[in-house]
């Protein structure tokens, strides 16, 4: 049996219903692009602020650590009841500085206004060296490694510590005290891990001890003022470490230029106290600006907050607390236009075109600031 097709009943589309479904077709697709884009746009907003705030926990964290512990000793010394100054000792042969422990436990310098000591890097654009306009600090305080000692024979300048598993090396410099007298010296001898023997003698060394004697006051002579440290006493290794804003070893995001917060710290080298090299902690930082809470006294509450330059001399023993201001910007260029914005970070007004500028790109930026309280500021318990 034959079947026969009527080709005059079949039909297919006609090219104005195919540009119909064409069209359709677009439009649906153009709107699965949109909502691709914008999820991916919204994706990277979140993961850039995301990022820049654990940044600035980060750096907040280890620049808070660092201050709150700023002149710390593992003693509380009495004031003398006849001159009610505290009975300190520096008997290194060199005690400003990076050794002035008594004096400026934390001190500052202002960007683009103080002199910079050498350790903080000269001023420039390649990686390492410091941003001329961020402010940068100095802490001075003991470790968190505290040793007693069980006996101390003055004459023979020899300290004896309540164990031989000690991290105490020759030429580490160290701070002992107790309830009446504080002193800060360097080790001339000691042997980890072998005896708890530490030996303080005066002489030759870098910078080495004006002198044995460990009293106050300080007598720079072969014997000084003699002090026996007795059983409450306590020793910790001393550390000097410092903080600035510096070009970044790598760029980040987009490929565009970052700065990072950087931090050296005091070492013994062989036998030799000097700085290491600089450390980056945090990517992604445009400024670091500092202001400091002075007090009158010690033992007293801040009554202004102060850039570095307008803190005396003297009244660097009165800073009782630190104000930390950071700008950050975002990884990536996350924004639809040029970052415009104004911003004041810890009192000093940052903008695109000014004295104190940023890059003119499309990062995002975010101020963030911490009141940081130094706990080892107060005024100490009055001797009988």
């Amino acid at each position: 049996m034959k079947h026969s097709i009527n080709i005059k009943k079949l039909s297919g589309f006609t090219l104005i219903e195919l540009m119909i479904a064409i069209a359709i077709s677009v439009i649906l697709l153009n709107g699965v692009l949109q909502i691709f884009q914008s999820s991916k746009q919204s994706y990277r907003v979140a993961d850039n602020l995301g990022r820049t705030q654990e940044n600035a926990r980060y750096a907040l964290s280890v620049l808070a650590q660092d201050i709150r512990q700023a002149g710390f000793l593992p003693c509380r010394i009495a004031k003398d009841k006849n001159s009610g100054d505290s009975k300190v000792a520096n008997v290194l042969n060199t005690t400003t500085n990076e050794f002035d422990f008594f004096g400026a436990p934390i001190a500052g310098f202002e960007g683009g206004a103080s002199i910079f000591p050498a350790e903080f890097q000269t001023a420039g654009s390649t990686a390492g060296t410091r941003l001329a306009d961020a402010d940068g600090f100095r802490v001075l305080r003991g470790d968190g490694n505290v040793y007693s000692v069980v006996q101390h024979n003055a004459s023979s300048a020899q300290l004896k510590i309540n164990t031989p598993n000690h991290n105490i090396n020759p030429n580490d410099i160290l701070l002992i005290c107790d309830t009446e007298n504080a002193a800060i010296f360097q080790a001339t001898n000691a042997s980890p891990g072998t005896n708890n023997t530490i030996v303080h003698n005066g002489g030759a060394g870098s910078p080495g001890n004006c002198t044995k004697g460990l009293g106050f006051p300080v007598s720079c002579t072969a014997n000084g003022t003699p002090k026996t440290f007795g059983p409450d006493a306590q020793i910790v290794k001393f550390t000097s470490s410092i903080y600035y804003i510096g070009a970044s070893l790598a760029t980040n995001g987009d490929a565009l230029p970052t700065n990072s917060l950087y931090r050296r710290q005091q070492e013994n080298v062989l036998g030799n106290i000097q700085f290491g090299a600089p450390q980056e902690l945090v990517q992604g930082i445009e400024t670091m600006q500092i202001l400091y809470g002075v007090a009158l006294t010690p033992n007293g509450s801040a009554v202004r907050y102060v850039p570095a330059n307008a803190v005396a001399a003297n009244d660097w023993s009165n800073v009782v607390s630190v104000r930390v201001g950071l700008l950050f910007h975002t990884p990536e260029e996350i924004s639809t236009a040029v970052d415009s914005s104004t911003y004041n970070v810890a009192g000093t007004i940052m903008t695109s075109t000014g004295a104190n500028s940023y890059p003119a790109d499309r990062r995002q930026r975010y101020v963030f600031s911490e009141t940081i309280k130094i706990r080892n500021r107060g005024e100490s318990v009055k001797a009988p």
